[in-house]
C-alpha cells in the first residue's frame, strides 16, 4: 500500500527540478496527448495530477475556449504550473481518491502518470466518473507492472523490504474501469526500455522527480553502505545499466 501523507512531501520537495528530470514523463504525455478528442461534452477541461503544468499547455493550445482547471496533491508542483501558465487558469489541491469538484462538471479529464499513485486506483476512477459528464471522456497514463522490474529482482536479492512502489496490470485497469462506471474503452500499453550511465543515475532520476519508494513495507532506516553495494552486484548490466518501464494509455467514456 501507498502512503499518501509521504508522496505528497516527495513531490512538494520534487518541484523545483522537476521539469529538468522529467523527460520520460513528457514523451508518455506526448504519446497521450496525440490521443486527445474533437469532441466532448460540455463542462471543464481537467488536468488531474497536473504537476508543473507541461500537459495543461497543450490542452490550453487545443482547447483554447475551454475552462481548464489543473488539480494535483502538491501545492508546490501547482506553484511551478502557476509560473509556467499564469493566473488565468484555476488551480486546486486535491486527491484524485476524493476530487473536491461538483459531480458532472466536466467534459474532458487528462491525467498523465498519476493513477500509479493511488491507494485505491478503483475510487479513483470512480470519481473522475462521478465529475464527467454523461458521455464525457478520460484520457490517461500510468505507469503498470513490469515498470522498474529490474530493480525490483534486484533489490529482493538484497534484502526483504519494499523498495519499488507496485504497479498494476493492464487487466487491474480494466476491470477498475469497468466498476468505476465506463462504457466503454480502449486500452494500450508499450515497453520503454532506457539506458542510464549507471544504477545511480537511475536511482537518483527517481528520487529528483519524487517518483522513490512510497510503500508503506519501505525500509524506515537508512540504508548502508553495504546494502548498496551489494544492490551494484545483482543489478543486471555492468557500467552503464537499463531499466524497464511500462506505461499505459487509456481512452475511456463515461457510461449515460
Amino acid at each position: 500500500m501507498l502512503d499518501k501523507s509521504w508522496i505528497r512531501r516527495s513531490f512538494d520537495r520534487a518541484a523545483p527540478n522537476y521539469d529538468r528530470l522529467a523527460s520520460l514523463q513528457r514523451l508518455v504525455g506526448e504519446r497521450l496527448l496525440a490521443g486527445l478528442p474533437e469532441d466532448f461534452p460540455s463542462g471543464w477541461v481537467l488536468d488531474l495530477g497536473a504537476g508543473t503544468g507541461w500537459c495543461a499547455v497543450e490542452l490550453t493550445r487545443r482547447y483554447p475556449e475551454r475552462e481548464l482547471l489543473l488539480l494535483d496533491i502538491s501545492a508546490q508542483m501547482l506553484h511551478q504550473a502557476r509560473r509556467r501558465l499564469g493566473e488565468g487558469l484555476s488551480f486546486v489541491v486535491g486527491d484524485i481518491e476524493a476530487l473536491p469538484l461538483s459531480t458532472g462538471c466536466a467534459g474532458l479529464i487528462a491525467s498523465n502518470l498519476t493513477l500509479q499513485w493511488c491507494v485505491d486506483l478503483e475510487r479513483a476512477l470512480a470519481e473522475m466518473a462521478r465529475v464527467l459528464r454523461p458521455g464525457g471522456v478520460l484520457l490517461f497514463s500510468a505507469f503498470a507492472a513490469g515498470t522498474l522490474e529490474e530493480l525490483r529482482q534486484a533489490w529482493r536479492k538484497v534484502d526483504g523490504y519494499s523498495h519499488v512502489n507496485r504497479f498494476a496490470s493492464v487487466e487491474d485497469f480494466a476491470l477498475a474501469l469497468g466498476r468505476a462506471g465506463f462504457s466503454c474503452w480502449r486500452l494500450e500499453q508499450e515497453k520503454i526500455v532506457r539506458r542510464y550511465p549507471s544504477l545511480m543515475a537511475l536511482l537518483k532520476e527517481i528520487k529528483g522527480i519524487g517518483a522513490h519508494n512510497v510503500t508503506l513495507g519501505r525500509p524506515r532506516h537508512l540504508l548502508g553502505k553495504n546494502a548498496f553495494k551489494n544492490l551494484l552486484v545483482v543489478y543486471p548490466g555492468e557500467g552503464e545499466i537499463q531499466a524497464s518501464f511500462v506505461p499505459v494509455y487509456a481512452l475511456a467514456t463515461r457510461s449515460a
